[in-house]
């Protein structure tokens, strides 16, 4: 009874799986790996009163973000994390006739969040093994297609792929639809890649960020939209009205006071990435793609063999199964000094391994 009153387009529709955590040393989802500072934790839990609901516009979180880029309030929404925000983009622009233009191997909420808003997908695969956009295949989609929005993600998850703001910008010109910037992994890239100084020349510009990757808050689910005022409006209408919890708005205003902290360990980050890239591409039998995210994408002869062997030396790592255009290939996000170190030699012992097999 049940199965017959579920919609088709969830009946269809295959959850997405971030991956099991299996404990040891956690390589497998791009967080940040160091701990937060002594006493922030107590810090933004004084005062917090949880019996009361939270400012449901979260004023002093998007005021902060605005006084940090430059920007006004009213051109910032936040969001539960970047998943609540791609779903909230396509439940305001979306729906059946508005189609959605992705470019895989891409984000696997991006289709969810299509699947669940009832709107349409189409996809522009990326080429050179996943390093470009095929921007004449995106435009020509766009002329043919109903395409409300392209999310272009920006390093790209998975291939860490950065593309040049000139190509997005011809997207903003040319393809007639709403574009939206995923810049989850930004701040490793730089801000010089960053399409945030864009925001006052398109009115079809959505830059879409997130504080669980360098700023160490996965676990609060905290993620923003910048974009002009009257888009931003226009998402607000759809936005549920208590979105972002007090704790995180609070957790939000502390991180930010210690920016300068954090940028630290970003570029501690980017180092011990320069190192995985450079060490996984020492060793035989490994394709491994470049990379501006703090994460390698690499691919053994045996992906599945790889990770299980990994795991056996205490390491997870995230198994990406027949990615479009580049098949098996397993993940390896950046971790402390000692981490890099422990995983490349772990990595080195597998590689020989195969070779005397």
């Amino acid at each position: 009874m049940l199965t017959e009153r579920l919609r088709p387009n969830i009946r269809a529709l295959t959850p997405y799986s971030p991956g099991a955590a299996r404990g040891g040393i956690r390589l497998d989802a791009s967080e940040n790996p160091f701990p937060w500072p002594e006493g922030l934790a107590a810090e933004i839990a004084a005062g917090l009163e949880p019996n009361r609901y939270p400012d449901g516009a979260a004023t002093a979180l998007r005021e902060a973000l605005a006084a940090r880029f430059g920007l006004r309030r009213e051109e910032i929404i936040a969001g539960n994390g970047s998943d609540e925000l791609i779903t909230l983009v396509l439940q305001t622009f979306g729906g059946p006739g508005r189609a959605l233009l992705i470019q895989p191997p891409a984000f696997g909420v991006y289709a969810i969040a299509a699947a669940v808003t009832d709107t349409p997908l189409l996809e522009a695969p990326l080429a050179a093994e996943g390093q470009a956009l095929d921007l004449d295949k995106m435009l020509a989609l766009c002329r043919e297609n109903p395409i409300a929005v392209i999310i272009v993600c920006n390093p790209n998850n998975p291939t860490g792929a950065l593309f040049p703001r000139e190509e997005i910008e011809r997207l903003l010109r040319e393809s007639g639809a709403l574009v939206v910037v995923d810049e989850a992994y930004g701040e490793f890239a730089g801000a010089e890649a960053s399409m945030l100084p864009f925001i006052h020349e398109y009115q079809n510009l959505l830059i879409m960020k997130t504080f669980s990757k360098a700023f160490g808050m996965a676990a609060l689910r905290l993620g923003y939209i910048c974009g002009p005022a009257e888009a931003v409006a226009m998402l607000d209408r759809a936005r549920q009205t208590f979105n972002v919890n007090s704790f995180t708005q609070k957790a939000g205003l502390a991180v930010l006071r210690r920016a300068a902290a954090y940028e630290e360990q970003v570029a501690v980050l980017r180092a011990e990435t320069e190192r995985l890239y450079l060490g996984l591409k020492a060793l035989p039998g490994l394709k491994v793609w470049p990379t501006r995210a703090n994460f390698v994408l690499f691919r053994p002869r045996d992906a599945a063999g790889w990770c299980e062997a990994l795991g056996a030396r205490g390491f997870t790592v995230r198994l990406l199964e027949r990615l479009p255009g580049l098949g098996s290939c397993l993940r390896v996000s950046a971790g402390t000094p000692e981490e890099t170190g422990s995983f490349l030699r772990a990595a080195a012992s597998i590689a020989q391994g195969e070779g005397g097999s």
